[in-house]
């Protein structure tokens, strides 16, 4: 299957956007495909050519009630809403509307005549960072949060029926400032009920909210309660956990190291030394996705003394900041 990218360039301050290949949407009109809902949206736009570069157009260029794709992608992903301009040239976490730019969003090319092209959204990229939302995820979940929905009703009715009528609006399949009405209604509630979160999933949410607390709550503070939580426990799961050690210790000879100080524990305790071994989810909290999968490459190897070190702030310490406390700290000469 062939893939396209969908690219967010300024210009004149209004930010426009570019795919490529140059020939992957190129007089064609866009449908994008939300096999999770089972929907399929007319995007009302299309591929042109503008001095002869390839460009994506409104139909209806002067219709503010209509999307452009990344915008209508991220509205049925009941993301924050884009930027069209970068005016400040950073980004923080957790991601609000209108406060980011996307800097790339990829599909799948599902079908192609020639006419017309139908696009199954992969990931986003967000301009400034190397953040990326995996969008098969992020859409799973959130069908899964209409299967689950009792269970979110007997947190709160209200999250409930902010699910439903969100999900009522994708499946609709119309390209309408609807969607993104109900995706802003969605994101506030989760964030009055559980502080400012990534999360695609109310389910997520409300399954992290059960969980019993963990010590590195009283350092986040309310506002990241959740996702503390969340990743601590992710940390802790000793599935996850086993998988991330033995592909560590294949790529270092057998033994496992602490990426941090570089302690071997086999060298000094033998086999009982490993139990010194813990796994640090490498995502910083503000970034993290609950919804989609956590990869072995997002967990490192420190030591236990590391890793409480890494949890001592707010937000985390980085492997490279404890690196940097413990060269401050050496003996000079």
């Amino acid at each position: 299957m062939t893939t396209c990218e969908v690219h967010w360039r300024p210009s004149g301050g209004r930010g426009e956007f570019e795919f490529v290949p140059a020939d992957s949407l190129m007089d064609r009109d866009v449908f994008v495909d939300i096999d999770a809902f089972n929907t399929r949206f007319d995007a009302e736009v299309t591929g042109r050519s503008a001095q002869g570069k390839p460009r994506l157009r409104k139909r209806d260029a002067n219709n503010r009630s209509k999307l452009h794709l990344p915008q209508l992608v991220m509205a049925i992903a009941a993301l924050p809403e884009p930027a069209r301009s970068d005016l400040h040239h950073a980004v923080s976490f957790p991601l609000e509307n209108k406060a980011f730019v996307m800097a790339q969003m990829d599909f799948d090319v599902v079908e192609d005549d020639g006419i017309s092209v139908v696009l199954a959204p992969l990931r986003v990229s967000i301009l400034h960072s190397d953040f990326q939302v995996d969008l098969t995820d992020r859409l799973a979940a959130l069908a899964a949060d209409v299967v689950n929905i009792e269970r979110i009703r007997a947190r709160d009715p209200h999250l409930a029926d902010a699910v439903e009528n969100h999900a009522s609006q994708v499946r609709l399949g119309l390209n309408t400032s609807e969607l993104r009405r109900t995706a802003n209604r969605l994101i506030e509630l989760k964030s009055e009920l559980f502080g400012q979160t990534n999360a695609g999933s109310a389910l997520s949410l409300v399954e992290a909210d059960e969980k019993p607390p963990v010590e590195a709550e009283e350092i986040s503070g309310r506002e990241g309660r959740i996702l503390t939580r969340l990743h601590v426990y992710k940390e802790r799961d000793k599935a996850l956990v086993k998988r991330a050690k033995d592909h560590y210790r294949r790529v270092n000879g057998g033994k496992l190291c602490c990426e941090a100080c570089g302690l071997v524990p086999v060298d000094l305790y033998g086999e009982a030394g490993e139990r010194s071994m813990e796994a640090h989810h490498k995502i910083p909290i503000e970034e993290l996705q609950p919804d989609s999968e956590t990869k072995t490459s997002d967990l490192a190897m420190v030591c236990a003394t590391c890793h409480r070190v890494i949890h001592s702030a707010k937000p985390c310490l980085t492997i490279e900041q404890v690196q940097e406390l413990m060269a401050a700290c050496k003996p000079q000469g």
